[in-house]
């Protein structure tokens, strides 16, 4: 078995990985059409479930290629529509505030 390593920027908040329900959050882990917001779940040791708004992800061989990112357009529009996504999906209350611009590494 191997390990894969994706790089995310993400516009998120760290709900906890014990938030994370595959029943109610899998449409936002699998990335489908009809998510309401993304999700990345520290499925191996449990240390986070990130939620919020993929910005930039990695090449699964080549890594991050350069890419700029205009601060002012990072989920400005929907920040707050965002935050209100989220705390619904996690019965907890989050404002724009709680979310911030998140860079890791995440393996499966």
């Amino acid at each position: 078995m191997g390990v894969y390593r994706t790089d995310y920027l993400m516009w998120a908040v760290d709900v906890g990985a014990k938030a994370f329900n595959w029943d109610k959050h899998e449409a936002e882990i699998e990335g489908r059409p009809d998510r309401r917001f993304d999700v990345v779940y520290d499925g191996m040791s449990g240390q986070y479930c990130m939620a919020g708004e993929i910005v930039a992800k990695s090449d699964a061989y080549e890594g991050f290629s350069p890419k700029k990112i205009d601060p002012d357009s990072v989920a400005v529009d929907r920040r707050d529509e965002l935050a209100l996504k989220v705390s619904q999906a996690f019965d907890r209350t989050l404002t724009a505030d709680d979310f911030s611009l998140v860079l890791f590494s995440h393996y499966s």
